[in-house]
């Protein structure tokens, strides 16, 4: 696997707490959507437990000119901090892309995407690529979030949903303002039952906190999908 040393190039808030970091991507370098990379500090002044290196899953796509990542800063540990305080021009060193959390090559099979907080930055990423190349493959993804604010690419899935006929987007939050016109809620087997009529056809995808993809790995199992057609990736917190 090859290490590189990036540069900040770019941030913003895409959702409350939620900031995305853009990096300067190297020559040549590709991924497949979904997959993560590892980012390590250089010479940080503190260190926790955990060391210096997270990985993060990439919500770039591969024609875009730049490497991207979104976290939330919030309860940050040491490595989130310094992280934070990068400032345009800084570098960071990258290891990657790894990681099997992919779609298939066939695109005759749907899929269904559930994800919760930041755990939509794969997805994100995914159905960029898939709308960019017009992709036959019908996508469902599942949203939950707290709140419209913390929300991260709302406003831009919207827009994708809008572009590819492929793409049905279902955001659901916990606690909605009173303009919110998605689902409220934590997404249940009631929820998915709603928009998915074969539920043994499609491929499923879970990406969230630990919390997050273990219940609803159960609750898929209990529904009676194939395990063999369930794939998850937890983001444990940093």
């Amino acid at each position: 696997m090859a290490i590189h040393q990036l540069k900040l190039i770019g941030r913003r808030e895409i959702a409350r707490n939620t900031t995305e970091f853009k990096f300067n991507k190297p020559a040549n370098f590709t991924f497949i959507p979904g997959q993560y990379a590892g980012f390590t500090l250089i010479n940080p002044g503190v260190t926790d437990v955990r060391g210096v290196t997270r990985r993060f899953s990439l919500a770039n796509i591969p024609d875009d000119d730049f490497i991207a990542i979104a976290l939330r800063i919030i309860e940050p540990s040491a490595y989130k901090r310094l992280l934070n305080q990068l400032v345009i021009g800084d570098e960071i060193k990258f290891a990657g892309p790894t990681g099997n959390f992919i779609l298939p090559n066939e695109t005759n099979t749907p899929v269904i995407l559930i994800a919760g907080g930041i755990g939509i930055t794969p997805f994100y990423s995914m159905i960029r690529e898939a709308s960019k190349y017009k992709s036959p493959r019908d996508i469902t993804l599942f949203y939950g979030n707290q709140t419209r604010e913390e929300s991260a690419y709302l406003d831009e899935l919207y827009t994708l949903q809008k572009e590819n006929p492929h793409f049905n987007f279902i955001p659901t939050l916990a606690v909605p303002d009173d303009h919110w016109q998605g689902e409220t809620g934590f997404i249940s087997d009631i929820m998915i039952r709603k928009y998915v009529p074969d539920l043994q056809k499609p491929f499923y995808y879970v990406c969230g906190s630990s919390v997050m993809v273990t219940t609803l790995q159960e609750t898929l199992a209990e529904m009676g999908i194939n395990e063999d057609n369930i794939k998850v990736e937890d983001f444990p917190g940093y």
